[in-house]
């Protein structure tokens, strides 16, 4: 038996215990990529904005400046609440 054989082996017998514990905590692993594509989507913008001269200060400045709030009037029988939304 080679190094090489004997390497791969191994790498192959990893991914098929890696997918049977992807298996097994299915919900982990969809939680732990959704956090994976959540910091690189924030970090892709961050550097799309560095990149391209909009300051992260000044997009969040621009954000809280465009914030408004919505009236959502309950209708009418059901107890006459309101409330807002953002």
């Amino acid at each position: 038996m080679t190094t090489a054989l004997a390497i791969r082996s191994i790498l192959e017998l990893a991914a098929i215990l890696l997918l049977l514990y992807g298996i097994y905590k299915e919900e982990k692993l969809i939680a732990f990529e959704q956090k994976v594509w959540r910091i690189l989507f924030v970090n892709y913008r961050r550097y799309k904005r560095k990149k391209y001269g909009m300051p992260l200060k000044k997009a969040k400045a621009e954000e809280e400046k465009n914030f408004k709030l919505y009236d959502n009037t309950a209708p009418k029988g059901h107890g006459g609440k309101t409330g807002f939304v953002a």
